[in-house]
Order: structure tokens, then C-alpha cells, then sequence
């Protein structure tokens, strides 16, 4: 990876922000700050179901970067429900490129597909707009062809990342973005996949960095291997159990297959902060996820604000900013 995994991991964490405040926070982050500032930003939607941002590299030869936001994170917005049907692997799936829709029992052998939930986010990002009614595609067929690209996201922004690489790969004039994905979940399906693999433009491009105790990532070709998560405690229990078998049982047929080369994280399980079994297990699952998390575990600093019941964050240094992510809900999938 030519760009430091800390340096694509804020960008990412960054992207939850609040737009209006994203150039202040590439400027206040330790990370980025002096080196990273936004060209391109998806304007301020009131149900912000998809949100990316452009941002370039100040130093010399450097390039750009799309930082693609992941779940909206308010359970009380539509926009929380929206993104969590596209995080959904289940439902009819999309024939790569065109979109067509096809039942995961009817995919033929070498059709790549991604799923339904996956290919809505898709079009919509490449859609977003800034405020002067530039789209995220005009703008990144706006680059000049040499400039350097990178592509990451966090949780659905790095299910989304690779994909969006390879439609830019796919694109005149073709494009080889470099591609960092944290915590994201499996796109499609091995055909999709082996479109990333040897002798493609995006051969050796992509990076799928995740949290091994982090249960998103393992989402959807996998999700048996989280059944042991936080040994010893706190575990889901019978109901998780019985729920990822259903879940594994509903996934036959579609073929999911990770893409990339897997850069594990040791993750550490966090001291409970509460005796109830059920809530500590939520708040453990949703702790391994957040994009803090994930920087602690690169060594580099948290985000300059705290992801909590809403995408309007609180500064860091804000003295409610510590129970915050406590009281956060992780995403639900839905069918």
C-alpha cells in the first residue's frame, strides 16, 4: 500500500463528519492535517443516505483521495434504515456492470454479480452531487489521467470501495486506483471477485484491512467464524448462535467471496462496562467496529470528533464525548 493505512483509515473515519465541518477536520487531525484537503465534497443532504468526499495530497507527486462514509450512524434517521439495506447481502443480486437483477440460484458459472443492497449504494454514490451540482463522476473523470487515486471507506464505505475502483478500472481512460477497505463486508460474488485478481488492472490493488474481532468484515462469506468472539466474555450466547447459522443456512447459493489481500488487526477485547451479559455483548460487537478502534489498532490517534446516535458528531474534547459511542447502536441487517 503505497498511502499509510492510518493516513486512508481517517480519511475514512472522516467521512462521517458533518460536511460543512470536513475541511476542519483534514486540517485539525494529527493524521492529516498540513497534508490532506478536500477538492470535492457531496453537499449537505438532509437524508445523507450515501456520502464521499475528494480530498488531495498536498506533498510533492501526491494524488487523490475518495473517502467513502460507511453507515449512516442515527437509527432514528431513514438514512440508517437505507444504509442497512444496502448492507443486506440478501435478495436478488446485480449482474456486473449492467445492473441487471438475478436470483442468487440463477447466477451462471463466471457471472460476476454484487449483491441488490450493494448495487443501490453503487449508483447512488456515483451520483452524489456537491453544491455547485458537480456529481462524484464528473469530478473523478475531471482528474487528470496520471493523477495518483486511492479509494477507501469504512464498514459499508469499504464494501463500497472496490467496487467503485473497479468502475473507474472500467472507465476511458482507465484508471488503477490504489484500493483500502476497513471493516468492509463482501460485495458479490467469486466471479465478481476474480475481476480484482491476476492479470486485471486492479491485480494486487486492493487491501481488505479488518479488526479480527470485529464481526462486519466477516460478513458474507465467513460469518460462522464469529460465533467465538470475545473469549471469555462477554458471548451472544444460544440466540447468536441459532441467528448465524440462519444466517449462514440463508446465504447459500449466493457465492459470496472476499476480495483483496486480507491485512488482519489483532483485535483486543475492551473491559465490559456493564454486568448485563446482552447489553455488554452489543457494545463490545459495536466497539470493535468504530473507526477508532481501527486507528488504535494502526497507532494512530482517534478522529477529532466521537461517532455516537448521529452523524453530527461531538468534538472530541467535548465532555460528553466519552459515553457517547457507549450508547451508539451497531447496524442491523436486514432481509
Amino acid at each position: 500500500m503505497a498511502l499509510p493505512a492510518a493516513e486512508l483509515m481517517t480519511l475514512a473515519g472522516i467521512a462521517y463528519g458533518h460536511p460543512a465541518a470536513i475541511p476542519a477536520y483534514l486540517a485539525t487531525s494529527p493524521v492529516t492535517g498540513g497534508i490532506w484537503e478536500a477538492i470535492w465534497i457531496a453537499r449537505d443532504e438532509a437524508v445523507p443516505v450515501n456520502f464521499a468526499f475528494l480530498a488531495r495530497d498536498r506533498r510533492p507527486g501526491g494524488g487523490v483521495a475518495l473517502a467513502i462514509r460507511g453507515t449512516y450512524p442515527n437509527p432514528f434517521s431513514p438514512a440508517y434504515w437505507d444504509d442497512a439495506r444496502q448492507d443486506s447481502p440478501f435478495g436478488p443480486m446485480a449482474r456486473w456492470p449492467s445492473g441487471a437483477t438475478v436470483d442468487p440460484g440463477d447466477q451462471e458459472p463466471g457471472d460476476p454479480c454484487i449483491s441488490g443492497g450493494t448495487w443501490a449504494g453503487f449508483s447512488s454514490l456515483i451520483a452524489l452531487t456537491d453544491e455547485a451540482g458537480t456529481s462524484l463522476a464528473q469530478a473523478l473523470d475531471g482528474l487528470p489521467a496520471q493523477t495518483p487515486l486511492a479509494v477507501t471507506g469504512h464498514s459499508l464505505g469499504g464494501t463500497l470501495a472496490p467496487v467503485v475502483a473497479l468502475w473507474l478500472a472500467g472507465r476511458a481512460p482507465p484508471r488503477r486506483p490504489e484500493v483500502a477497505t476497513f471493516a468492509g463486508m463482501t460485495p458479490g460474488n467469486s466471479a465478481f471477485a476474480a475481476l480484482f485478481g491476476p492479470g486485471t488492472l486492479l491485480e494486487g490493488r486492493v487491501a481488505r484491512l479488518y479488526n479480527t474481532l470485529d464481526s462486519v468484515p466477516y460478513g458474507w462469506d465467513d460469518v460462522l467464524a464469529t460465533r467465538d468472539f470475545f473469549q471469555p466474555a462477554p458471548q451472544g450466547g444460544v440466540i447468536l448462535d441459532l441467528a448465524l447459522h440462519a444466517t449462514a443456512w440463508r446465504l447459500r447459493g449466493y457465492d459470496y467471496a472476499a476480495i483483496g489481500t486480507p491485512v488482519p488487526l489483532a483485535g483486543q477485547v475492551a473491559r465490559p462496562v456493564t454486568a448485563c451479559t446482552p447489553i455488554a455483548f452489543l457494545i463490545e460487537t459495536l466497539h470493535q467496529h468504530l473507526p477508532d478502534t481501527y486507528l488504535a489498532l494502526l497507532g494512530a490517534p482517534p478522529l477529532p470528533f466521537r461517532i455516537g446516535l448521529g452523524a453530527v458528531v461531538l468534538p472530541g474534547d467535548h465532555p460528553a464525548a466519552g459515553a457517547l459511542a457507549a450508547h451508539a447502536v451497531p447496524p442491523v441487517f436486514l432481509p
